[in-house]
C-alpha cells in the first residue's frame, strides 16, 4: 500500500502538468474546448485568466509531487489542504490591501 499512494500522486501530478504548462505558456490553446461564440468573445483579459489558471494547476502539481514523498495519512492530507487554503487566503488578503480604497466603491 505504501507505493500505491506514491504512484497515484505522481501520476496525477504528471497528468495535470500537461494542462498547467499548456495554459501557462499558450493560453489560446484552451480555445480548442470553446464554442465559436466563446472564441469570438475571447479577450487579452481572458488569456490572462487562463495563464493564472495554468499557474494554479502547476502549484497543484507541486503539491501532488510533495505528497508523493511522504506517507499518506489523514493528518498529512488535512495539513496539505490547510496549508493550501491558508496560502490562498493570505495571498488574497495581501492583493486586496494593494487596491486603492476608491476602487472598492
Amino acid at each position: 500500500m505504501a507505493t500505491s499512494h506514491r504512484r497515484f500522486f505522481t501520476v496525477m501530478a504528471i497528468f495535470w502538468l500537461f494542462f498547467g504548462l499548456a495554459t501557462t505558456f499558450y493560453p489560446r490553446m484552451m480555445q480548442l474546448f470553446m464554442t465559436s461564440a466563446g472564441v469570438s468573445a475571447s479577450t487579452p483579459f481572458s488569456d490572462q485568466v487562463w495563464l493564472h489558471g495554468g499557474l494554479d494547476i502547476l502549484s497543484v502539481c507541486l503539491l501532488l509531487a510533495a505528497l508523493a514523498t511522504v506517507p499518506a495519512t489523514k493528518t498529512t492530507l488535512r495539513l496539505a489542504a490547510a496549508v493550501g487554503c491558508f496560502a490562498f487566503a493570505a495571498y488574497g488578503l495581501w492583493l486586496s490591501s494593494r487596491l486603492p480604497a476608491a476602487s472598492l466603491h
